[in-house]
């Protein structure tokens, strides 16, 4: 009898000791039966075999000694061998187990995990998670059923139809994401069937249409003279915060920029002496080089003279800048009896360039749209910040004359006193306003 291969005993086990690397010892009594020792000295039974018409053994583990005895270890090797004879491999029977014991929290964890997601993004998941299915966090992935998803959606439609869409195909991604993520050992999925599919068998999503909201020209003078008059009272109270946010909301209204990635702009990454600021950190992942058009220029300047962090539209919190101006904004519409939304802006702007022509091409690049992989000729249109400067300079004047030639225009017979004050420090303006008021 071999050093490696002999008749199982406690006894023997238990003289049995790690080494440098791991060894494996065979029963006599029992072949296929094997234990391996580590070289932390962990002692592992497993079985050993090849599946009928297959060229490589299995190996399946069946616990750890003295966790469990040699007889129960005999005992769960026959019943694995006894599948393995008649075609079953064990693992996969492992596998489902562990398939139908997975939990709709535990997928959703495995799914964070194996994605690179933006901050953004997942707050989004996780509020769809808090909102909609904190009571199924817990349960099987398996008794999600089509009925009980029919159901859930079907209550939150009454509540909202574009949330219950929302919430709906965060679960459906949630599943596909286990269809590939459990499967046997020959590659086939342990969840095979998506029921989410229920909502497009019975034609019950609710499809809620884009919206088409936007400022229409004759709301655009209101709309920023109500920017400039809460800004000026900003300034002469000393209230930072609302001053930054309304620089902020003229900032969108002539670029058409994205919240968050305008939010999350830093002044590392604004050139003033070549007219142009780069946006690193985007939704769809591409870098954008933007030209600092008249009115731009005018709120970094503005800006800088007020910096308090980092990032252009700094503020004094933890994170360094303004995270969410909903107040403010509030307090826009309310003075200037307009309603809008930031990404009312977003459409405004694009709107305003189809009217005069933009291209298509240049309109995706200002606006950030990724474009079709299939587009070929969109692959040979490079935009940089000098070829975007013409059509954003057309797009800021054609808004500057909606609101009367508020930002940038020449005709207006405040632009020369404006122009005089951006002109003076902070100090000079505030001894200005103290006499004007005197």
């Amino acid at each position: 009898m071999s050093a490696t291969k002999f008749r199982f005993t406690e006894q023997a086990i238990e003289k049995l000791s790690g080494s440098d690397k791991r060894a494996r010892y065979y029963d006599a009594q029992m072949p296929g039966l094997i234990i391996d020792v580590l070289p932390s000295n962990k002692k592992t039974f497993r079985v050993y075999k090849k599946l009928p018409g297959t060229q490589k053994p299995l190996s399946v583990t069946i616990g750890s000694f003295p966790s469990i005895p040699l007889e129960q270890a005999r005992k769960q090797a026959r019943k694995a061998m006894a599948d393995i004879a008649d075609g079953m491999n064990p693992n996969d029977s492992k596998r489902h187990f562990r398939a139908a014991s997975v939990t709709l929290e535990t997928v959703y964890e495995s799914y964070k995990l194996s994605r690179k997601l933006k901050a953004t993004t997942l707050r989004g998941y996780q509020q769809v998670m808090d909102c909609y299915f904190d009571d199924w966090a817990k349960k099987r992935l398996a008794d999600l059923t089509e009925t009980r998803i029919y159901r859930r959606h079907c209550e939150l439609t009454k509540r909202s139809p574009a949330q219950a869409d929302l919430a709906m195909r965060t679960l459906r991604a949630l599943f596909n994401f286990a269809r590939a993520e459990y499967k046997s050992s020959d590659g086939r999925t342990l969840f095979p069937h998506n029921p989410v599919t229920i909502l497009s068998e019975k034609r019950c999503w609710n499809n809620v249409a884009r919206k088409q909201t936007r400022l229409r020209p004759s709301q655009l003078k209101p709309f920023l003279t109500v920017i400039n008059e809460m800004r000026d009272e900003a300034i002469i109270h000393r209230q930072d915060f609302t001053a930054t946010v309304c620089d902020f909301v003229e900032f969108m209204a002539f670029t058409g920029l994205r919240k968050t990635e305008l939010l999350e702009l830093e002044w590392k990454n604004v050139f003033l002496d070549d007219q142009l600021f780069c946006l690193d950190d985007t939704k769809n992942g591409h870098g954008l080089e933007l030209p600092i058009t008249k009115p731009l220029e005018e709120i970094f300047k503005r800006r800088a003279e007020y910096r308090v962090s980092g990032f252009v539209f700094g503020a004094d919190n933890h994170h360094g800048r303004v995270v969410e101006p909903k107040k403010i904004i509030k307090q826009m519409n309310a003075r200037a009896e307009v309603s809008f939304t930031l990404h009312d802006l977003r459409r405004t702007f694009c709107s305003v360039a189809e009217t005069i022509g933009v291209g298509t091409y240049t309109l995706k690049r200002l606006l950030n749209h990724k474009t079709s992989r299939s587009d070929v000729t969109a692959g040979y249109t490079v935009l940089t910040a000098e070829e975007l400067r013409e059509p954003a300079d057309r797009i800021c004047k054609r808004l500057s004359e909606y609101a009367g030639d508020i930002n940038c225009g020449g005709e207006s017979s405040l632009e020369p006193l404006r122009l005089q004050l951006a002109n003076l420090s902070k100090e000079q303006r505030m001894e200005l306003m103290s006499a004007l008021i005197m």
